[in-house]
This record gives C-alpha cells, structure tokens and sequence, in this order.
C-alpha cells in the first residue's frame, strides 16, 4: 500500500509539474526608457510572438522585455512568423529570438484557437493601463462592418485571417496595444497589429488571427 501511495503521489507531482501557466505568464511587454512600446507572447523558450511593427530596428530605443514575473530579457534577432498565422497574414507577424532561454515552465506552447471564434460570440479584449493588465469582454464586428469602419472596402487590409474587435474607448492618441492578444475560451485568438487609433482611428482594432499551421 505504501509503495502504490508513493506511486500515484509521483504521478501526481508530474502532473503538476507539466501544468501550463496562466495565460497572463505568457504575456510580455516591451518597454523603453518607462514607455510601452508593443506587447506578445511566449510561444516557446527562445521565442516571442508579436506584430510587425514591433520589429526592433524600427524603433530608435532599444527595449527591454519585461515578464509576468518581473525578470527581464533581451531580443538577438527577428524573423516573420511562418506558423502561427495563415500563409497569406505571415509577414504580419514576427518571431524575437530571447538571448536568454526562459525557464522549463514555458516548455509547452500556449493555448492557441483551433477555431475562429463565432462573430456573434464576445471575446476577451487584454489591454495595458501603466504596469496594470486590464481584460473586458468586448464583442466583434463582422468583416462587412470591419471595411466600412477603417474605409476598406476592398478588403486591402480586413482579409479572411483578420478579426475585428469593437473597441469604444475614447484616446486622444495613440495607445500602443501592438501585438496585444486577444483570447476565448482560454486560449489566444489573435494579436493585435495597428494599436489603438493610431494608423487608422476607428472604434474597431485590428487583430490577425492566430492559428497553427502544421
């Protein structure tokens, strides 16, 4: 009896070993001299998931990537993401490569959509306020209401790998929710790709949708 009791306690101290973080761990902010400058994701040890626009040698600070827990990191190198997107949304989103390699906790990947979330269906919207990560339950626009609302209605920007959230809070600037995500039932849906009225103001943000590709 003793032996199996030892037994099963291993097999429970395994279990709780290999349970994935909260999604808020996988979370990781981007600042520079106090400021945020972008967000993502952890997608694996060595890797960050974010937007385009957050590729470092487009901006003129060097930023510091700061995690859930306080700790810090570096990026050596960026490359566009060919596996969490569509082919067509790829160049979206890019991949930082981390000089340091994160803690066996991020061992298995996040919880990503298998599905996109119905348009009917709320989502959660993440957003930043100072150090403070906010999340409200916000619902989506169609892509018809999409194109009307940033003035595209050919679809240049509000293709099929995009998700539009509605999003009615009033700034007199740009918010820099870059490469935010957005999650439904537990998992992440997409990242956030042009902010919050920055190059375009309109009460909807612009997300690629995220999915695995193999």
């Amino acid at each position: 009896m003793g032996i199996l009791f030892l037994a099963l306690l291993g097999i429970s101290h395994v279990k709780l070993l290999l349970a994935a973080p909260p999604l808020e761990d996988y979370l990781v902010r981007f600042m520079a001299n106090d400021r945020l400058i972008c967000s993502g994701i952890i997608v694996n040890r060595r890797q960050i998931l974010t937007a385009g626009y957050c590729k470092p040698d487009q901006h003129a600070e060097n930023f510091t990537l700061v995690f859930s827990d306080g700790s810090t990191n570096t990026v050596t190198d960026s490359t566009v993401s060919q596996y969490y997107t569509a082919k067509e949304s790829s160049d979206l989103l890019i991949l930082l490569h981390l000089s340091k390699v994160l803690g066996e906790k991020f061992t298995n990947p996040p919880p990503i959509c298998q599905y996109r979330p119905p348009t009917e269906h709320q989502v959660e919207y993440w957003s930043w306020n100072g150090n403070i990560l906010q999340k409200k339950y916000t619902p989506q626009s169609t892509t018809l209401e999409c194109r009307r609302e940033i003035k595209d209605p050919e679809g240049v920007v509000i293709g099929n790998d995009i998700v539009c959230l509605k999003n009615m809070q009033y700034s007199e600037g740009c918010v820099k929710n870059f490469g935010i995500p957005f999650v439904w039932r537990n998992s992440f849906c997409g990242i956030n790709i042009l902010g919050h009225n920055c190059q375009i103001a309109s009460k909807a943000d612009i997300f690629v949708r995220l999915r695995t590709t193999n």
